[in-house]
């Protein structure tokens, strides 16, 4: 029995590392250290195996069906030249009255039996091309990011605490699926929670881009975890039995082997490639077919039994017709038999459902009856059709429901199914609905479901009296709120995506960012591109860029905040017509003359950002606040931590003193600070208070 492969081959490994290091400009770096970085590549091998554990299944299944052929195939050929050499000794007569006839039948027989070897052989060799390209495929971003990793590691310590960028390309800062899977403490509680319990219906709570989607990657990622993990992402347009059948469709694609649902799949993709290649196919056969019964013609026959050319290509042809109908004949009866006999093994389980979602079975009766006497009498028919009807919610559950405790029963695997981008919904109230649609499912034994929504969905949908939170409340065990990540977890994750990425700058970044991924990503993107667009004689320093990178984001805020109130300052016109409307409206007035008054401060680049902060005035935050004036009423807590970031960032300042505890701390303060934004005024003025403590003892 061949060894089960899960991981990389070392070789195969060292091999794409080398390449990349070589022919990538990103990753270019002294030839004399690459030894080095691909030793430490190797050591991590077992991370990439994580990520990449179906593609390598996928690989190893094709390679042990090729070796397991081949031993069929010698098999094949010692059994074919026994028929030939025996044939070869018959006796006339026996079954063929020349020996001639005995051979040309024993060779087309063993002719048959390699064509067969070799077109299984040729199946199998595109399936292993196609799985290995597959597994180039996905090694390629993984491997990238770990390059980039050990290259930062290995900076000096000078370069690294350096406060100049020297990163000038970064293709991987955008929002790729990389499957980050850096250490998190969010993960861990979400992991030790389903862990731990019979069953779970957890909800996740997050801002969008806070990583929301990892958590429920990593899941599936999770050697450690032995479970059935399915993700689902909700459809824009919801439809409570159509959303059953998606979760039920991926639930029964995660049960088959490793790349069989995609081979499923593929079989479907191209049925107008097939048939021209079946056309091509047919045609070459028939010309050869042709120029043997010419050749054929020509030549004497010695008996009236002898087969010829023509008639060993004949009963070639019509033994693989015969094989090719067998089998299409087989692949019928099982899939007309696979919804009705019980499954024995998971495979057999996940494909019947699959066959189920598929297809609407219809079934047809018939009966007739005649009496003719003389070539007259009467004749009488009837017919009975019946197709299944279109199944109704409860019952897409109730299928559900059957599926995971069957599957349960199989595999005594236990199933999580993870439902993401609940605020996908263009209807809030299809929230709702969702959410009340899957409780009938939750508190399966051995069976946790977990689903995210935003925090701003949440907010958005209470402002409309769609009352979301109450309903996510309710619904579940247990709420867990994807938090920033840390200032190390941000460390990884840039230097995971960009090399040579200043550790002072991912200083900048995280402040800035509040630790919410995506903001992160998108503040070190714009490091670099604020790089790449510097003058002759402009350094790219911390100061230099974390200065234009914060007027550049404040710029955009206080645009958007200006169109927001134009808008609404319209619509007030149209209806002021009461003392109360024009009360609103000067209001409305008032709020945009003073976020224009700080737009036009901001032209001034000479002065500090704190002090054009200080010196404005901003729409004040205290009160009920119109859903139109929030950008506004926010705009001031925005505008004060952008320019104590400023501060913090814009002196010069050795390796040491950005190492130090005080700096970490006052970092971490300004993280909390911008993280804060869009809670109540009370937190973010205590949050900020810390903060510039913080950056006073710097």
């Amino acid at each position: 029995m061949w060894k089960k492969v899960d991981r990389l081959s070392p070789e195969e490994l060292e091999q794409a590392a080398r390449q990349m290091l070589e022919n990538d400009a990103e990753l270019a770096y002294d030839r004399d250290r690459h030894r080095e970085i691909l030793d430490a590549v190797r050591l991590r091998s077992d991370q990439l195996s994580t990520l990449l554990g179906e593609e390598i299944a996928v690989v190893d299944e094709a390679r042990r069906a090729l070796r397991r052929l081949w031993v069929v195939a010698a098999l094949g050929l010692l059994v074919a030249c026994l028929l030939v050499l025996g044939a070869a000794l018959w006796i006339d007569g026996t079954p063929f009255q020349s020996r001639t006839a005995n051979v040309t039948f024993a060779s087309g027989l063993a002719v048959l039996g390699m064509i067969a070897v070799a077109m299984r052989w040729a199946a199998i060799r595109r399936r292993g091309e196609s799985a290995a390209r597959e597994l180039r495929t996905a090694l390629l971003a993984p491997l990238r990011a770990l390059i980039r990793l050990v290259i930062s590691e290995r900076q000096e310590e000078d370069e690294r605490w350096g406060s100049t960028l020297r990163t000038s390309k970064a293709p991987a800062l955008v929002e790729l699926h990389l499957q980050d899977t850096i250490p998190s403490r969010t993960y861990e509680r979400l992991r030790t929670f389903i862990g731990e319990h019979e069953s779970s219906a957890i909800g996740l709570a997050g801002a969008r881009g806070s990583g929301k989607t990892t958590l429920m990657r990593q899941l599936r990622l999770d050697k450690d975890l032995d479970f059935h993990v399915a993700l689902v992402s909700a459809p824009v347009q919801y439809s409570a039995v159509e959303f059953t059948r998606l979760i039920h469709n991926e639930l029964a694609q995660v049960g088959l082997k490793p790349g069989e649902a995609a081979l499923i799949r593929h079989r479907m993709v191209a049925p107008t490639l097939r048939a021209v290649l079946r056309t091509l196919l047919a045609s070459v056969v028939l010309f050869f077919m042709i120029t043997l019964w010419i050749y054929d013609k020509n030549r004497p026959v010695p008996d009236a039994l002898d087969l010829g050319w023509t008639g060993f290509a004949a009963v070639v042809l019509g033994a693989l017709i015969i094989g090719f109908m067998l089998s299409r004949g087989w692949v019928l009866f099982q899939t007309r038999t696979r919804l009705t006999v019980p499954p024995r093994t998971v495979r057999e389980l996940c494909l019947q459902q699959l066959e189920f979602l598929r297809w609407s079975t219809t079934v047809e009766r018939s009966a007739s009856t005649a009496l003719k006497i003389g070539g007259t009498g009467f004749d009488g028919g009837g017919k009975l059709s019946r197709t299944e009807r279109e199944i109704t919610h409860a019952e897409s559950v109730q299928a559900l429901r059957q599926f995971i405790d069957q599957l349960l029963a199989l595999s005594n695997k236990p199933v999580v199914i993870c439902v993401d981008e609940l605020d996908k919904l263009a209807n809030p109230a299809e929230a709702v609905e969702a959410i009340n649609g899957l409780k009938d499912l939750f508190h399966v034994a051995k069976a946790h479901f977990v689903l995210s929504v935003s925090t701003d969905a949440m907010h958005n949908f209470a402002a409309r009296g769609v009352p979301v939170r109450d309903v996510f409340d309710s619904a579940f065990d247990t709420i867990i709120s994807v938090g920033p990540l840390s200032m190390k977890e941000s460390q990884t994750l840039l230097s995971r995506r960009a090399r040579d990425f200043s550790t002072v700058f991912m200083l900048f970044c995280h402040a800035w960012s509040g630790g919410h991924a995506r903001d992160l990503i998108r503040t070190a993107r714009a490091c670099v591109e604020l790089k790449r667009e510097l003058k002759d004689g402009e350094e790219a320093t911390v100061a230099l860029l974390s200065r234009r990178v914060l007027r550049a984001d404040l710029r955009e805020v206080v645009d958007a905040t200006v169109e927001k109130l134009r808008g609404d300052h319209g619509a007030d016109d149209d209806r002021a017509d009461d003392r109360a409307d024009d009360r609103a409206n000067d209001r409305g007035r008032d709020l945009l003359d003073q976020v224009l008054a700080f737009q036009e401060s901001l032209e001034d680049e000479s002065a500090p950002l704190r002090d054009l902060v200080e010196a404005s005035t901003f729409p004040s935050d205290a009160g009920p606040v119109a859903p139109e004036a929030q950008p506004a009423a926010t705009l001031a807590w925005y505008a004060r931590i952008a320019g104590l970031c400023e501060r913090l960032f814009a002196v010069a300042r050795p390796p040491a003193a950005w190492q130090s505890e005080a700096m970490g701390q006052a970092v971490v303060a300004l993280a909390e600070a911008r993280s804060s934004l869009g809670r109540h005024p009370r937190v973010i003025e205590r949050r900020l208070k810390r903060a510039v403590d913080a950056c006073d003892r710097v």
